[in-house]
Order: structure tokens, then sequence, then C-alpha cells
């Protein structure tokens, strides 16, 4: 393996559709809203350890997800193993070469009547059934138990690789004030259950590390408030030794945070890149007898944190390669063999992302290839090592085919108007600028809100003629620290001023017409929205608000659940230091709430809003809309999905909800 990979990718040009028998007919007129708003019908698709069948969830003929089993040489002739009345198939693994497990969601549910996804195994020839934890507090049978699953504080972590029937779990065990995790081995036949062993291990552990033999080898715990602290062990040892200590909520150039361990017994971690001038995280191998990071980056990414995980071969656990994840996904291969099935994968797919799949990788022939695009929706491929050929298994949405959709996507940075680079996604529709224009602002906000790749909300705008700006305001992660503290106690403020000079370069590069421009969002996005109509009432034509905040010092006093809790680390100091003091910035809070600027909001609104949202109680949108209508704004359309929670997961509600988007922005960007 080299010291180090410095990794840059040119900007992914799209040429033409990635052509496979699913591809259709060129449409002569816009897809409907369902074609893009439909649930997958094919999920986790995983090739078994040796290599000869591939497990999937797909639909039934009742319309639920469940789990079917195909040989490699038949990837399309499915065999069901797995299905329920009453829930669908989220996500399925191998066990070993003989069993699987998975776990469940409730497509027919709204959000905050989703249970737990609880966890189920069987044999890939649909024998031998057993349901190993429970989806909710309440016990609730699905399917026939012979044995009581364990309770839903037990939590799948993952698979093994060692040829048994075991897998591991995280076991949450409730103490005086927190809940403590506990690593276990689980069978999946007998439900026995067997604790790793931790030696005398510090209190408050809150996240274990394992090596490759599943030895806890380090453990990072937290101190009840804003400090956590990351200990070590030496293989075969018992002691822990403390490596050191980070704030939650101010990261410093000496913090570290551990990824994994090779098969050496390396330990890896991020870190600040001390040369990078946006303060961005770098991958490391650590020196823990020196407790220094030991040498340079291994993996390092101009302008993106690092994000991303190691890729090990089960059988010789040799680490092969680090995923990550730039403006798209990527790979950096270590291991020669892995680097020409790439070279090769990308040489017949050369207009998508392609991410291989596989656990054996040295020994097996075949490997699972998940590819796309910001035009493509995920297809899934068998690459034959031997043969250099690919297989079709199926894709996430064949009915959507690519030569159909309409918005091309482009990564660049655009400077702010104090100098600062904001990472930006842009699509455009067919046809030449300026277009009609929605600036999508992303919630969170304290997260990466964007990376290039398929996105069927783009898409659909696309379609309908709209050109769609994504940007990484300040405050956003995922490229450097010197965006993120930038935003700090800036909402309503430089953050907003962000989303406006974004817009403002995308009017003076002939992408967005200027008088046709609509600002929307969830969440903060939501925020942003309301925001952007308060502060740039000529920019800005029309708001699209979902699940928005609309008013800060509403987040401190309105919570319907633990948000608000009197012990919340995240209440006590994240929000101070990232978003303002309750009592000392009371006054910028004032200035910066779209509730209590309602009267200046003159253009036409569209909000929409869960019943049930714990995160963003819905009386940020019921006074919302109270104070609009008060203030004389009579274009308000406020929709209020039951049961739904922050964000909506009924298919109904989707189709309902963008369908009223259609209709919005068809009448506000005329």
């Amino acid at each position: 393996m080299k010291p180090s990979v410095l990794l840059t990718r040119c900007l992914l040009v799209v040429a033409a559709a990635l052509q496979t028998p699913l591809v259709m007919a060129q449409a002569a007129a816009p897809l409907p809203v369902e074609s893009f708003f439909r649930n997958p019908s094919l999920a986790s698709p995983v090739l078994s350890p040796n290599g000869k069948q591939i497990a999937m969830a797909v639909p039934t003929q009742s319309g639920r997800m469940g789990v079917a089993v195909a040989n490699v040489e038949t990837p399309d002739k499915r065999v069901g193993v797995a299905q329920f009345e009453d829930a669908d198939v989220r996500m399925v693994q191998w066990v070993n070469d003989q069993r699987l497990v998975f776990d469940l969601v409730d497509r027919n549910s709204p959000l905050e009547k989703q249970l737990g996804t609880g966890l189920y195994a069987v044999n890939a020839d649909g024998t031998e059934y057993e349901w190993l934890i429970e989806r909710t507090g309440n016990y609730r049978v699905t399917g026939t138990p012979a044995k009581r699953p364990l309770v839903w504080r037990n939590q799948f972590n993952r698979v093994l690789d060692d040829g048994s029937d075991d897998v591991l779990i995280v076991r949450w065990v409730p103490g005086m004030k927190y809940y403590t995790p506990v690593m276990a081995r689980l069978n999946t036949k007998t439900l026995a259950i067997k604790n790793l062993d931790t030696g005398d291990a510090p209190d408050r552990a809150q996240r274990w590390l394992l090596d490759r033999k599943l030895q806890a080898r380090g453990v990072t715990t937290w101190d009840g408030e804003r400090t956590t602290t990351f200990y070590w062990r030496d293989e075969g040892s018992s002691d822990w030794t403390k490596i050191g200590s980070q704030d939650m909520y101010k990261p410093e150039l000496a913090d570290i945070d551990p990824v994994g361990i090779d098969h050496a017994g390396r330990l890896y971690v991020t870190a600040i890149n001390p040369e990078s001038k946006d303060g961005v995280t770098a991958l490391y191998r650590y020196d823990t007898k020196k407790r220094q990071l030991d040498g340079p980056p291994v993996v390092s990414i101009p302008g993106f944190d690092f994000e991303g995980r190691l890729s090990y071969d089960a059988t010789t656990q040799e680490l092969l390669g680090v995923y990550y994840t730039q403006d798209a996904d990527g790979v950096a291969w270590f291991n020669k063999a892995m680097s020409d099935s790439q070279a090769a994968i990308d040489k017949l797919l050369p207009n998508t992302i392609n991410t291989i799949s596989c656990r054996r990788c040295g020994s097996v022939k075949d490997y699972i290839v998940s590819a796309h695009s910001d035009i493509q929706s995920p297809i899934y491929f068998l690459f034959n090592r031997d043969t250099q050929k690919l297989k079709l298994v199926g894709a996430a949405r064949p009915w959507l085919d690519s030569r159909q959709m309409a918005g091309t996507q482009d990564f660049l940075r655009i400077k702010a108007r104090d100098g600062l680079e904001l990472p930006t996604y842009i699509t455009k529709p067919k046809g030449k600028g300026p277009w009609p224009t929605v600036v999508m602002v992303h919630g969170g906000p304290q997260v990466r809100g964007h990376q290039w790749g398929f996105n069927r909300t783009n898409q659909f705008l696309a379609s309908r003629g709209y050109a769609v700006i994504e940007t990484e305001f300040r405050l956003s992660k995922g490229y450097g620290t010197k965006l993120f503290k930038a935003g700090w106690k800036q909402w309503g403020l430089t953050m907003q001023d962000d989303v406006t000079d974004v817009t403002r370069w995308a009017i003076a590069n002939n992408i967005a017409d200027p008088k046709r421009i609509a600002i929307a969002g969830g969440s903060y996005g939501g925020y942003a929205t309301m925001m952007g109509l308060v502060k740039e009432p000529e920019l800005y034509k029309a708001g699209i608000n979902i699940v928005g905040v609309t008013d800060i010092a509403m987040m401190y006093t309105i919570g319907w659940s633990d948000f608000l809790s009197a012990d919340s680390s995240w209440v006590k100091y994240g929000m101070p230091e990232w978003i303002g003091d309750r009592v000392k910035d009371d006054d910028q809070f004032t200035r910066t709430s779209p509730l209590k600027r309602a009267k200046e909001i003159k253009q036409p609104v569209l909000m929409a809003y869960g019943g049930d949202d714990l995160r963003v109680p819905l009386p940020h949108g019921e006074k919302m809309k109270d104070a609009l209508l008060a203030s004389g704004n009579k274009d308000v359309e406020f929709v209020m999905y039951e049961n739904e929670g922050h964000g909506f997961q009924l298919e109904k509600n989707n189709y309902d909800f963008w369908t009223r988007v259609e209709k919005f922005l068809a009448r506000t960007l005329q």
C-alpha cells in the first residue's frame, strides 16, 4: 500500500445515457410526478460470501418488499424466501453462505407511525426463520417466532464474515442516567448472546472500535456534557490508555476521529489536515505509542473532508482500499487486482459512478456493481473478473429511462461577497438558459447537504423546465472547518447572504431568469426560504417551505420530543454555540425571525408540515400561516399531512405534495 494517495477527480460530464436492456422509448411528454416519487423496486442486492448467490429486496405479489435469492448465473430468476403482510424488507445481508439477516420498514405507514427496523434471519432456501430483535418496546408479533426476540434496545451492527451463524449487535444497557453500548455476538439460529471482552473499560462508553479479530481495541467515552475522550489498548492487553479528548462543539486541529483498524492492527483516524487552507479533514494512520499522526495522509481530498470507510477482504483481512465521497462517490484501491477491476468496469460503464461490492474479493469471480449518475437512478450488475463482462441484475427504478431525464448536474465553487468559497451543485434542464429557477436550501443545517448523483427532486423539477441551484452555505459540513465555523450564530445573516450571493451569480451567468426565481427547502431550508422572502423581496418571486423552522426562539420553547430536555448536551452547549444563546442573542433572534417579520412577506408561499413532526413541531407552520394571512398575504397555500413527521414517508403524500409544487411553480413563475 502506498504511504499517501492524493485524490483528484475531474468533473464528471455525462455525454450519453447508460445503455442497458432497461431503456425505453423516448418520451414525448414529461413523466408524471408518480414516476419520480415511487419507491424503488429493487434494494440491497448483495453477493453471498462464496460469490454463488445474490440476495435482494424485491416486490412480492402483494406489493410489499420481500427477500429474494438468485444464482449468479441467472440473476433474473429470483426465488422468494421471506415476506410479510404488514412490513417491507429494507436491508438484506449474508451471515454466511447459507444464511441471511434482514430488517423491516413499513412503506404503508407515515413517518411518525413507523416501528423500529427489528432484525430477522432465514436460510437462503427459506427454512429456519427466526425473529431476532423486536421492532418496538411493545411486544408485537410479526410471523410466528418460537423464541421471544430480543428487546428493541439491541441493534444490529454488522455481519462477521467468519463462517458462523453469528452477527454482531450493540446492546444498549440502561444505567443510572445513560445507556451504555455493549458489543456482543448474537447467534441467528439459537438467539444465544456472548458479550465481547472489553476488559476494565472506562465509564460512559459511547462507541467501540473493534479489530479484525473482534477484540475491542478502541473506545470513545462521553462526559455527559460536551467532551469526548478516546482510549486505546494493545492487542491482548486489558489496560486502556487515554489518547486524547475533544470538545464536541469546537473542532480543533489536534482532534482525531477513529475510523478503523487494519489487518496489522494499525489505527486509522480522520484529522484536520494542517496543510489545508480550508481546514478539511484527511485519513491518517495513527501511532498509538507516540500519540500522534503517523506520517502524511493516506487519503487526502483537496476541498473536501474525508467521509468514507475502509474496505477489507473477509478472507485475508487485507485492507483493499478506501471508499470516500468527494463531490461524488469514489474509491482509492490499494490492491492492484481491485484497481484493475475498477478500471475495467469504468471502461464498460464510462458515464456512471461505479461502486464495487464484495466480501471475499480476492477469491470470488463476480462482483456486484452499483452504477449511477446525475441522470441514472441506481442500476445493478454482476461483473465477472474472468470474462471482464457485465450481467444485468436489475434497476432500482426500471421505469425511469436515463434518456428521459432532463437535468444534468455540475459542481463548482462560487465566491460569497466576503470571498468565502461556497461549494455549489447546479442542475440544468434541457435547452438554453436562462431558465426559471428553484434555489433549493438544504436542512440540518450543520450537515453536508448535497453530492453529485441522481436526485429525484432535481430531475422532477428539471423535467418541468426549472434549473435547480443547491449551495453549501457556511455552517455546512463536509468542506472544512473554515466553512463550518464561519456559520456559527449566522442563521438569517451571512448564511442567508450565501444563498443570495449564489442566486445572483446564477443570474449573472445566464442560468437563472431574474424574473422567475423561487426559493425552497426543508427544515432549516424551510427557515431559509421564509427568511429569503423577507430579506430579498425583489429576488425571490415565491417560496416553498417544507417542515421549516419559522422562529429561532421557538426552537427553545416548543419541543415534542427530548429535543429540549434539560440534560440535552445539544440544547445546553450545541445550540448556544452554533445557533445562539436564548437570552444573550434574543435581539438577533427577533431580527432573524420570519414569524416576527411576516408582514414583510408579500410573495406567494406554499407550506407543508407533518402533523406529528417531533423535530419541528406543527406550531411553526400554523403560526406562520396565521401571521401571513393576518398581514394581508392572501396567496398562502398550507397543507398538513396527518401522522407524518419531519418529512413524508407515504407515496400518496409525496405525490400530493409535489403535484402541488408543480402547480404552484407554474402559477407563480410564469
